[in-house]
């Protein structure tokens, strides 16, 4: 019954491919080949969630099984469960490591192979889970960044905002591979998006948000209302917060992490005259919570 299923899948009748198929499972519970093959019938015939289950089902059965594992990914992939569908894709190629190629020409796979994935899988075991939602750049909506929440952290009542996809950007003098962090009281709208314009203008302008750096009117350009006239500046600076031990990852290539705050004109206008080292004492001095999107200039 699954050799005629697998016959009819290579003549591209998934119909009555997956009649055979299904029939084979209702019979051989325990039989992956059928239960693979069912997922690759129900993948063609684009209904991914059936597929997913079919193909979770041989893997458990067979752990091993790369045409399952692949099968699994692409519909995982196509459901937006980046952590399975990423899981599988790596235990393919563990399987199988010549079809990194196969999986580069695939869209959807291709994107778990760029170093970002590997950035928010270290992000995953440093700050625990996230959900991730999508950016758009303002003027070229053909463009978008990840950006990443954590709850409870760095600690319990904040969020942590981070970035997924500037680590992708390589820097010509080999400078560490770069995300961003965001650690706000308030989990409002405007946070994501300062992550996400601080990872724009790095893109566009070929800024690197070292510690000790700044950008002008970052926060006041995603027109956040009255955080965008108070605070409108950003600062970047290390993460100490978090209690990270940096780099995440020692590479090639390093991949690291920097702290994105909001900030005043005044505190601004301290840091160009007297240097950043001055402006973080300052902060320090007046004990101001950075996380406080609502705190007033320290100056």
């Amino acid at each position: 019954m699954t050799a005629e299923g697998n016959a009819l899948f290579q003549q591209h009748e998934y119909v009555a491919a997956m009649a055979r198929f299904e029939r084979a499972t209702a019979i051989y519970p325990s039989h992956h080949q059928a239960w693979k093959g069912l997922g690759h019938c129900l993948l063609c015939l684009g209904r991914p969630g059936e597929a997913a289950r079919a193909f979770d089902k041989a893997i458990g059965l067979r752990p091993d099984s790369a045409t399952a594992l692949w099968g699994g990914a692409l519909a995982h992939a196509d459901l937006g469960h980046r952590i399975v569908a990423q899981n599988y894709l790596k235990r393919v190629l563990a399987v199988q490591p010549t079809w990194i190629e196969l999986a580069l020409s695939v869209p959807a796979l291709a994107a778990f192979l760029q170093m970002s994935a590997r950035a928010g899988e270290l992000m995953r075991v440093a700050l625990g889970a996230y959900s991730a939602r999508a950016y758009r750049h303002a003027s070229d909506a053909s463009r978008s960044i990840d950006v990443a929440r954590f709850a409870d952290r760095p600690e319990k009542g904040l969020v942590t905002y981070g970035s997924l996809g500037l680590s992708n950007r390589e820097w010509p003098d080999g400078r560490p591979r770069i995300e961003v962090l965001l650690a706000t009281a308030q989990d409002t709208a405007a946070a994501p998006w300062i992550v996400a314009n601080a990872v724009f203008h790095v893109m566009d302008s070929g800024f690197y948000p070292a510690p000790g750096t700044m950008v002008r009117d970052l926060v006041a350009v995603i027109n956040a209302g009255e955080l965008s006239q108070r605070l409108p500046h950003a600062y970047f600076s290390v993460p100490r917060r978090w209690r990270l031990r940096l780099p995440l990852d020692e590479g090639p290539p390093a991949i690291t992490l920097t702290m994105v705050v909001p900030v005043s004109e005044a505190e601004y206008q301290y840091w160009k005259t007297h240097g950043d080292q001055a402006l973080e004492a300052k902060l320090a001095g007046a004990a101001v919570d950075l996380a406080d999107l609502k705190r007033a200039s320290v100056l």
